[in-house]
């Protein structure tokens, strides 16, 4: 019994931990242009993509602004389009402008 405290008391650590990480994504992707690294659902493989929620590159929707939940809805700078990210599936993040 006292593993599965032990195992409770990680997984609730690395779980703190990626929603800080998220937070933090989300709090950069509002001020810069972030280089994100995640695996597609669909296909399996690993993509690096450019994405914002910045308004000085777009304008974004009200409700976009206060999303929350297991996806990440942000803009892909290059392909000019919005796309919804599998929190879960984020592997990396690096803010590129």
């Amino acid at each position: 019994m006292e593993n599965m405290g032990i195992l409770r008391r990680k997984e609730k650590r690395y779980m703190e931990k990626n929603l800080m990480d998220i937070n933090k994504l989300r709090t950069n992707l509002e001020t810069s242009i972030v280089l994100i690294t995640f695996q597609s659902l669909k296909s399996g493989k690993m993509y690096n993509r450019e994405y914002t929620l910045c308004e000085k590159y777009m304008q974004v929707p009200n409700h976009i602004r206060g999303q929350s939940g297991d996806k990440l809805i942000c803009y892909d700078v290059e392909f000019q389009k919005w796309e919804d990210i599998e929190i879960d599936t984020i592997e990396s993040f690096v803010i590129v402008e």
